[in-house]
């Protein structure tokens, strides 16, 4: 593949990727949002252009890698949420022009919370065309193994910041909260069953970013708690992720590395008791009863969330307790460093963000059950104590005999491929049946310049025999 000519692709890409970074980050204050006037969808459009120059850098990345063709086809299907950040943005500035009590002034709102929804759940592998993506490194050799983060990270941002305009639509809410917590649990599975540990950080990333959308879609917090929740946990294992890349930096050194283990349980943990407490505040009556034989079809979904969040809570506990191991130290000559570096003013940081946030929404008056309190941080607390007992009795594996450990993590990857071939198989007799419905019309056209010169005399002498027939 040869290089471009001018400029140099992976500084343009950079540039880019920080440009839709900051349209994600702050639509409403973006210099999109000063010079377009009142009518028009400021915050959606903002968005849209931030996931456009986001889509935009990975192709200029995966342009300038040297398997660029492989690439390219990788990481393509970034169009896709732009669009439907596009498609978002047009709806919602054609809903003030329907008339009222009109089939269009209820479908546009509706179209508009779906593709906002669409794009949210692509970029966090919600859907499943692009499910696996965190399996794979990024076009951007300097920093490949942590670029599919900032993915997630942009879904959540769509989601976070276009919450009024999804949210407001129950059933699209629903159904994007039942989608989130299937995806935290497949994230979750996916974690504990790769044996690398930078790819476990990015689908914990996937998950707990899953878990916070969904924890928007409960509405039970005040958006800035949420932002607080998500960043106590995502934040932690982006700076983990990025650490790796300099020498396992938050792997060094035995305080250094408890800290950041304690940093990551109580990220996750929070997150995960916050999500509980807001889906056992549904439940009426007894929190921790199953639903009786007429319960209604709201109580039962709900069931099933608060068993999907427990497992993914008490799983991600456990990954983040029991796989972070400390980095062996390999130089034969230690320089002195510092008593507090970043790597431990980070870990502080990241640890008490969860729990400041719980604080204030207490003080903000966030009025929810007591007693889903303490049902809800069990799965986090199970999940470490398991974690710290199963690393003290850890047992050398025996030649010819395989660990209970090692059993797990194969079914956990073999349960992953199954919901993925089976959302794959979906996806592919629905495109067969949509392409077979189509097949009429695009034969009517095959592309050659004498059949469409055919194709224009055929329709001239159709409108010419027309009227005769009348």
């Amino acid at each position: 593949m040869s290089r471009w000519p001018r400029g140099n692709p992976r500084v343009l890409g950079t540039v880019l990727c920080v440009a839709g970074a900051v349209l994600l980050a702050v639509p409403d204050s973006a210099p999109i949002a000063r010079r377009l006037p009142g009518d028009w969808p400021v915050r959606s459009l903002s968005l849209a252009l931030g996931l456009e120059l986001i889509g935009l850098a990975f192709w200029c990345w995966a342009r300038a890698a040297v398997d660029a063709a492989r690439q390219v086809r990788r990481w393509i299907w970034l169009r896709r949420p732009a669009q439907a950040m596009w498609l978002a943005a047009a709806a919602e500035w054609l809903t003030p022009w329907a008339a009222p009590q009109s089939a269009a002034a209820d479908g546009l709102p509706r179209l508009a919370a779906a593709a906002v929804v669409w794009a949210g759940l692509e970029l966090m592998a919600a859907l499943p065309l692009a499910r696996p993506f965190s399996d794979l490194a990024g076009p951007l050799l300097v920093v490949r193994p942590w670029l599919p983060a900032l993915l997630p990270a942009a879904g959540f941002a769509v989601l976070w910041h276009a919450a009024p305009q999804w949210t407001a639509i129950a059933d699209v809410r629903r159904i994007a909260e039942a989608l989130l917590i299937v995806t935290a649990v497949l994230a979750t599975l996916r974690a504990y069953g790769r044996r690398q540990w930078a790819t476990a950080l990015r689908w914990l990333a996937v998950s707990e970013s899953a878990l916070a959308a969904a924890l928007v879609a409960t509405q039970a917090f005040n958006p800035t708690v949420t932002l607080l929740l998500w960043l106590g946990s995502f934040g932690g294992r982006s700076f983990m992720l990025a650490g790796e890349l300099r020498g396992a930096t938050p792997r060094r050194g035995t305080l250094l590395s408890r800290l950041w283990r304690a940093a990551g349980w109580t990220g996750s943990g929070v997150l995960t008791w916050a999500l509980l407490v807001a889906l056992l505040a549904r439940l009426p009556g007894a929190v921790l009863t199953l639903p009786p034989a007429g319960a209604t079809l709201e109580v039962i979904v709900t069931t099933l969330e608060i068993l999907a969040v427990t497992g993914a809570g008490m799983l991600t506990a456990y990954v983040s307790v029991r796989r972070l191991i400390r980095a062996a130290e390999r130089r034969s000559f230690l320089r002195p460093d510092p008593v507090l570096t970043l790597s431990h003013f980070t870990a502080l940081l990241t640890l008490g963000l969860g729990p400041a946030a719980i604080v204030i929404a207490f003080v903000s008056g966030t009025s929810l059950p007591w007693p889903a309190f303490v049902p809800a941080a069990l799965p986090p607390l199970v999940g470490g104590a398991l974690a710290v007992l199963g690393a003290r009795g850890r047992v050398p594996l025996v030649a010819g005999f395989e660990t209970m450990g090692g059993r797990a993590r194969r079914t956990a990857r073999l349960a992953f491929r199954a919901v993925t071939a089976f959302e794959r198989r979906i996806v592919d007799t629905l495109g067969g049946a949509l392409r077979a419905a189509v097949a009429p019309m695009r034969d009517l056209h095959t592309g050659d310049a004498q059949e469409y010169l055919l194709f224009l005399v055929g329709l001239s002498v159709l409108a010419l025999v027309l009227p005769f027939l009348r």
